[in-house]
């Protein structure tokens, strides 16, 4: 290995060598945050593309409104439009 007469040229490389890994560090910390936002709306929609199917399924073989509550999800079905939920928040309306 070379010794460097130069000290500020190490110091230099070493300050340069920290930038690199710290954005390294800072991207992959952004990317975990979006993922996990992903997944989050993911599993919204799946649980409420599961729960229309539930409450439609039980309007058409009672023929009554059809109400489910999971957690803080809750589906209503109507003749003619089903609803979901989650907590006040609307997250599906179909209607026919």
């Amino acid at each position: 290995m070379k010794k460097y007469r130069i000290r500020g040229f190490v110091m230099a490389d070493s300050i340069l060598a920290l930038t690199v890994v710290t954005l390294g560090i800072v991207t992959l910390m952004v990317c975990q945050r979006q993922l996990a936002s992903q997944q989050a709306k993911h599993d919204t929609k799946l649980m409420a593309a599961r729960l229309v199917k539930e409450s439609s399924d039980q309007l058409y073989a009672t023929g009554r409104t059809a109400v489910i509550k999971r957690g803080n999800y809750r589906a209503v079905a109507v003749p003619g439009q089903v609803t979901v939920y989650h907590g006040a928040r609307l997250v599906v309306s179909l209607r026919k």
